[in-house]
């Protein structure tokens, strides 16, 4: 019997004696290894980097929002002959036109029906038979048609039904849009309203002449702005409204030019704690008008333009009504500064009022409020410009805490509710106390629902996001939309998910390929000592001595395989740590706008249960591959392999 020290002795010794063999072994096998030990220390650095920085914003939580489109909209170019469509269409022209002859005789008023209101039904002349015209397709007769058989077409989201299969979830209240029925509210940049300003120095961009989608207002519920809130006091009574503010938005408001591309990342930091610092001084001009107010400005400054360009003809006749229009920083109303009408005049216009409330046209009295927003806080931002392509530009694109992206302001519902209501006239700000957690937007034609719901299992929210086409998922109604709000946890989840498959795959592909050179290593080895063996075998030892000397042999193998695989691992994920770790942890404090600047994102952790498995994976694949030739090499006849090798 073979002691133990002499197998180890033994085993070392055939290490050594072939060199070049197992030097080529252990580098194939140790680089295949090490390659996946890099991935799983850099993945576990950018894994527990998250977690660090999910302290910060929405990042820990399960947040998804489930909107629903209408999608039962009439089309009534395909309705142009439909005989129920042609009668409702008729029915409802002839009761206006029954309606306006009746107001306009009470009312004095001149009205001609075949010219003011035609009928939008014709003869086809190759059918003979009635159909809507084509010139009338847009009118209004006909689209009041068209949304009423749109509306009751439609099929809300029963949003109780869709996450009944869900226990852990919960629907979030109090969140809508600031928007409203008439009118728009639009962001005044600089302070002033973008309408006034000269053509020359309007703003073009998708929000088109008054820019009102360039910034924009939404009201969400308390628990998700809170992360955000760092100012704790603020005056109520001061005719202001708070809200969190973007990170990007935050720095044009402050007057800060932007950073270049070729910025250090200490100016960057630098920059984040400006604005923190400076963030009470962060406000934002809104202007709302509803659409009789837009048209009386727009009537008022055209009528000032023409009597600038009339200013010297002496035959320009002055309007009866001259419009005041008001300062550009104010939102105020157009008022009247003459008004030479006569008394006639006067009494027509009353009745024309009197009869476009009698048959439902009046457009309303003109209305307009300044709304003043004022930072109370500071949300996460999308990639910017200067970080555009690096490290850092992927964490803020994958990673990052947010309210919204751009140029938005979010409202804390329950800060809304201590505003005076004289400050958020129900015609512009959602109900703060609305228990439904419903942002509906209904317009003549499209009806949006929208629901904010919280997961405590990520499993359930991911369940979600596949039944609305996210994360792999088949789309069973492309009316619903659903996708992760606030934060990118469950991209995060997401990525891990896949990445353990991938890591149980390329561990099968590379433990098979490290399986078939072992076994090949090993089998050679056993090969090449054949009369060794016999001899041990002719002095005394036994079969099971054998299969020791070349367990060892393979442990040791192993051990150095190991030892290879995690240098060269460790090594690979401090590298990418190197290069990336100071571009990343920028980002994540802008995609967090994060309040502890201490914090910094790393490529590179040791905590992970993977490199255990992968550590034990390479000595169990070791001594698989070692057990066949072994076990061949222990049946040989020990006299027959001396015979062979005299």
């Amino acid at each position: 019997m073979i002691r133990f020290i002499d197998t180890v002795i033994l085993a070392h010794t055939k290490l050594r004696t072939h060199k070049v063999r197992t030097g080529l072994t252990l580098g194939v096998a140790g680089i295949l290894f090490g390659l996946i030990l890099g991935v799983i220390f850099v993945a576990q650095g950018v894994f527990d980097s998250v977690e660090r920085f999910s302290e910060e914003g929405l990042a820990d939580r399960a947040i998804v929002a489930v909107s629903k489109w209408s999608d039962a909209y009439y089309n009534q170019y395909e309705h142009a002959e439909d005989e129920d469509f042609i009668a409702e269409v008729k029915a409802t022209h002839e009761a206006l036109v029954v309606k306006k002859t009746a107001a306009a005789k009470k009312y004095n008023v001149s009205y001609d029906a075949k010219s003011e209101d035609p009928s939008p039904i014709i003869i086809d002349r190759e059918t003979k038979k009635e159909r809507i015209s084509d010139d009338f397709m847009e009118s209004s007769i006909v689209m009041q048609v068209v949304e009423k058989r749109s509306q009751a077409a439609h099929k809300p989201l029963d949003i109780k039904a869709f996450l009944a299969p869900y226990p852990s979830a919960k629907v979030l209240p109090g969140n809508a849009a600031v928007n409203t029925a008439d009118g728009s509210i639009y962001f005044m940049r600089e302070g002033r309203e973008e309408a006034m300003r000269p053509e020359s120095e309007r703003k073009k961009s998708n929000g088109g002449e008054y820019g009102q989608f360039e910034t924009s207002i939404q009201v969400l519920n308390d628990t998700i702005t809170r992360p955000f809130v760092t100012i704790d006091t603020f005056d109520y009574d001061k005719g202001e409204i708070p809200g969190v503010v973007s990170y990007s938005h935050a720095e044009e408001l402050l007057g800060l030019k932007k950073l270049s591309k070729a910025s250090t990342n200490q100016e960057k930091l630098d920059r984040l704690a400006e604005v923190r610092r400076r963030l009470p001084e962060v406000t934002a001009s809104f202007c709302y008008r509803n659409s009789t107010s837009q048209a009386l400005l727009s009537t008022a400054m055209a009528q000032q333009q023409e009597i600038e360009r009339n200013k010297n003809n002496k035959d320009y006749v002055m309007p009866s009504i001259i419009y005041t229009i008001p300062d550009d920083t104010s939102c105020g109303a157009v008022t009247i500064e003459k008004d030479t009408r006569t008394s006639a005049e006067k009494h027509q216009a009353d009745a024309l009022v009197s009869y476009q409330k009698e048959i439902g046209e009046y457009p309303g009295e003109p209305e307009q409020q300044k709304v003043i927003m004022r930072a109370i806080g500071l949300s996460g931002d999308a990639p910017t410009d200067q970080i555009a392509g690096s490290a850092g530009a992927m964490v803020m694109g994958l990673l990052g805490s947010w309210l919204s992206y751009g140029n938005n302001w979010t409202i804390p519902n329950g800060m809304l509710a201590r505003v005076p209501e004289s400050l958020r006239p129900t015609t512009l700000f959602p109900d703060p106390n609305d228990e439904k957690g419903r942002n509906e937007a209904l317009g003549k034609m499209i009806q949006i629902e929208s629901y904010l719901v919280e997961f405590s299992d990520k499993q359930e929210a991911r369940t979600v996001l596949q039944r609305g086409g996210a994360f792999g998922g088949v789309i069973e109604d492309n009316a619903l939309s659903v996708s992760p709000f606030g934060s990118g946890t469950l991209m995060v989840n997401e990525v891990k998910h896949w990445f353990e498959i991938g890591l149980m795959w390329a561990l099968a592909i590379v433990g098979g390929v490290a399986f078939i050179i072992l076994a090949g290593l090993i089998g050679r080895m056993v090969s090449d000592g054949r009369r060794e063996s016999a001899v041990f075998r002719a002095i005394g030892a036994r079969r099971a001595d054998i299969g020791r000397i070349y367990g060892m042999y393979t442990l040791l193998l192993a051990v150095r395989v190991v030892i290879f695989a995690a240098v060269l691992g460790l090594v690979l994920s401090f590298a990418v740590d190197v290069w990336l770790s100071s571009d990343a942890t920028v980002g994540a404090r802008l995609a967090y706008a994060a309040v502890d600047t201490s914090k910094e994102f790393h490529f590179i952790s040791l905590a992970s249960w993977y490199v255990p498995v992968i550590l034990g994976a390479i000595v169990v694949v070791s001594l698989l591959a070692s057990i066949i030739p072994i076990l061949l090499g222990a049946r040989r006849n020990p006299i027959t392999d001396m015979r062979n090798d005299t």
